[in-house]
């Protein structure tokens, strides 16, 4: 295994020279998921960053929706997740599937937890904690052109402000870095969007009673088609 990059952390930093310094790293290498955490937990729970992203908006209209209103009015956190414990469900099942990716990537699921109790960092908490199961459900894998794809998914999905931010970064990388990627970079925002637009709302769904389902059967049940995703993928045997 490569050394794990993710390293996430629910604190945003301080200092803003360390934050501008990881913003440039970010719009440069989207790959570098450690900066990508600091530019990203950094912005969405400063005042500015919740300011402008509004998540109170986004929490209001998931609890105005009975499919996701349960989870999100729950104090209880989404919690660890035992990643050798879902290596040992049978093949093709979520948590299979989402063990051996995690292993293959050498991602630790376990490293973002946002404190607080307010609804909105609850929200964020279970945004962040389940962001590698919403990678494996939907196809999108870890890769550049993956993070894209999801991005917009999450922007179908939750019409957040925040998500725009992001694509700030891409564009930018996009331009001054990877200007050969535009063309896959734009079929997988508009194939995420559409796809996020079509699928039932993940944010309501409880993986944890999830993991035994096998993923195709499950993606057929949350309306999700990976036919356009773009990158590595993530297929649904493992």
């Amino acid at each position: 295994m490569t050394e794990a990059r993710y390293a996430y952390t629910g604190q945003p930093t301080r200092n803003p020279f360390r934050f501008l310094l990881a913003l440039w790293r970010v719009s440069r290498d989207l790959t570098r998921t450690d900066e990508a955490a600091i530019v990203e937990i950094g912005f969405a729970r400063s005042r500015l960053g919740r300011r402008f992203a509004r998540w109170e908006n986004t929490v209001a209209r998931l609890e105005s929706d009975p499919r996701t209103a349960g989870l999100l009015r729950s104090e209880d956190r989404f919690g660890h997740i035992d990643v050798d414990a879902l290596a040992r469900l049978p093949e093709g099942t979520l948590g299979r599937v989402f063990a051996v990716h995690c292993r293959a990537r050498n991602i630790d699921p376990n490293l973002v937890r946002i404190p607080g109790d307010d609804t909105v960092d609850r929200f964020l908490d279970r945004m962040y904690a389940t962001h590698d199961v919403w990678h494996v459900v939907t196809g999108w894998g870890n890769d550049e052109t993956g993070e894209v794809g999801l991005g917009a998914f999450y922007l179908a999905q939750l019409d957040a402000p925040f998500f725009m931010f992001l694509f700030a970064f891409i564009a930018l990388n996009t331009v001054f870095v990877a200007p050969s990627t535009l063309r896959e970079r734009m079929d997988a925002l508009v194939a995420g969007y559409q796809a996020g637009k079509k699928a039932e709302p993940l944010f309501g769904a409880d993986w944890k009673t999830l993991w035994h389902v096998p993923l195709g059967d499950l993606r057929a049940r949350l309306g999700i088609t990976n036919d356009g995703v773009v990158g590595e993928g993530i297929r649904a045997a493992a």
